[in-house]
């Protein structure tokens, strides 16, 4: 049987060495990551695609002048899903990280002098601010993926608010405040296979069918987004525990050390005195 030999001199055995490196893993900061890292893949993926099919139904492969703020909301929102899936990539490892060492310290009673103790405890109280701050923005994330949801539970699940022209079932998008939308003022290229009408904000006949048919693909696509930040929230929430607990547990081990170098200082005094 194959044995190793500690720093102390001791030796352990193979299965006494797993057990040792499994007790040194930050299972609630994995736990939490792994979180993290499916509700993020979720969320980007499923935005980044949900936005780009918005801006290609209300504009109908350009037959439909958008405005310029309109596309620039779509780029801006479209490399942000990248750019914050990129930075909770790396926040989630460096919080990672921080539960590995702030696990292995513990057990291993390397934070124990004042500079890395202090120093150990300003880093984890750091993080469990910017996880707070980080956490609230998700929150209003959350919120606000809810309004595209029920703008396509309504005009697609619901279908509310249809009415009849000629015959043709149709839909205006100024009843739901979306006229900013579109750029009234230009003059598109309108399709032969297209019924646009003078109304730029109207789907009517075939353009109603498809948004109806694009809409509810839409809609499962803001719902998974949605679900996907709702679950990179609960991770949040998740390391903010892990955090709170490494930092209880860094400052009890300080004072823990420091009351026996008190100790040891006062028995060495008690020596000294005979």
């Amino acid at each position: 049987m194959t044995r190793y030999e500690l720093q102390t001199g001791e030796t352990e055995g193979c299965c006494d060495a797993c057990i040792r490196c499994l007790g040194r893993i930050p299972y609630a900061s994995l736990i939490a990551t792994i979180l993290l890292a499916a509700g993020i893949a979720v969320f980007c993926g499923s935005f980044y695609t949900a936005v780009i099919q918005t801006r290609t139904l209300f504009s109908f492969g350009d037959a439909r002048a958008v405005t310029d703020n309109f596309n620039n909301l779509v780029e801006a929102l479209k490399w942000s899903a990248v750019g914050i899936t990129a930075f909770m990539g790396v926040y989630a490892f460096i919080l990672l990280l921080i539960g590995f060492l702030a696990t292995g310290a513990s057990k291993e009673k390397k934070y124990c002098g004042f500079g890395t103790g202090l120093g150990s405890r300003i880093t984890v109280a750091f993080f469990l601010v910017l996880t707070y701050i980080i956490f609230i923005g998700w929150l209003l994330m959350s919120c606000m993926g809810v309004i595209p949801s029920l703008f396509f539970y309504l005009t697609v699940i619901v279908k509310a608010k249809p009415y009849t022209v000629n015959g043709n079932n149709c839909l205006n998008l100024q009843q739901f405040g979306l006229d900013v939308v579109f750029n009234t003022t230009g003059t598109p290229t309108v399709p032969a296979n297209t019924n646009l009408g003078t109304n730029m904000w109207e789907y009517c006949g075939n353009d109603y069918n498809k948004f109806q048919a694009d809409g509810f693909q839409l809609f499962n696509l803001y719902i998974v987004a949605l679900v996907g930040a709702l679950v990179v929230t609960i991770s949040l929430v998740h390391y903010l525990t892990c955090l709170s607990v490494n930092y209880a547990h860094l400052k009890n081990m300080a004072r823990s050390y420091k009351y026996k170098d008190t100790n040891n200082y006062h028995e060495e005094q008690e020596l000294h005195s005979y």
